[in-house]
């Protein structure tokens, strides 16, 4: 197989358009990449730009909480307190002993009880009286 001059130099001619045509190609794709470089460059720059005035923003954020409304709290307390002075209240007592002589007793209401006492009570002062007489009259006598 036998190349002649004439085929040899079709080849080489195919062959050096087929580089050219790669070169170009190759330029082009380089060409490509270097604008889509820009483009990323540009969109990092604009995104940076971004991050710094959220950034900015954000240092400068103020929030103002309204004061909180107390009024329930205050009124749980006040419950609890009320509370508290009611179980103090409903406690044990002092003990306080006292004295007292009576003639009819407090929880007994009875009428036949008040006859009873009354009775006896007559009894009593007219025994006595009759005792005081007797010793002044038996102090005379001597």
């Amino acid at each position: 197989m036998d190349l002649d001059e004439t085929s040899f130099t079709e080849i080489l001619k195919e062959l050096a358009e087929q580089g050219k045509k790669t070169q170009k190609v190759i330029a082009d794709l380089e060409e490509k990449l270097a604008d889509k470089d820009n483009q990323l460059n540009i969109l990092i720059e604009e995104s940076k730009a971004l991050i710094a005035t959220f950034e900015r923003k954000y240092d400068t954020i103020e929030v103002k909480a309204p004061r909180p409304d107390l009024s329930e709290v205050n009124l749980a307390i006040l419950k609890g307190f009320v509370g508290i002075n009611q179980a103090i209240e409903k406690g044990p007592k002092p003990i306080i002993r006292q004295i007292r002589f009576t003639l009819f007793p407090e929880q007994v209401r009875a009428p036949e009880y008040y006859h009873a006492m009354m009775r006896g009570l007559v009894w009593i002062i007219l025994g006595s009286l009759f005792m005081v007489l007797t010793y002044l009259l038996i102090n005379r006598c001597l």
